[in-house]
């Protein structure tokens, strides 16, 4: 296999946690279709067990029961720091933003987008 070939087959991983399951799901098939290779779960006990794996991406809402997404953010810069964390929320507040992107977070989105 050369090496354009090996590129191209590797799909980079994203990990998606929403406990809106219908969005979580909604927001894995456009990435799938857009070339990721993605897991969606709904809980965030879930999530803290699956960081351990080679994830390329976190997507993670903000709130969350058990473990909002700055616990999960904390977590994943732990086991990965170079890993990107895009955190999603459909509270948009400026406070969150701001700490969220303090603790490393790559990018803030808000719902719905």
């Amino acid at each position: 296999m050369n090496q354009d070939t090996t590129r191209h087959a590797v799909r980079p991983r994203v990990l998606i946690v929403d406990d809106d399951k219908a969005l979580g799901e909604s927001l894995a098939d456009e990435l799938t279709t857009d070339g990721f290779d993605t897991t969606h779960v709904s809980s965030s006990r879930e999530a803290a067990h699956l960081l351990e794996q080679d994830f390329d991406i976190l997507v993670t809402d903000l709130r969350m029961p058990v473990v909002d997404g700055l616990g999960l953010l904390a977590l994943s810069r732990k086991i990965a720091p170079a890993r990107p964390v895009i955190v999603m929320t459909a509270f948009s507040a400026v406070d969150t933003a701001i700490e969220s992107i303090r603790q490393g977070a790559y990018h803030y989105l808000t719902k719905p987008f």
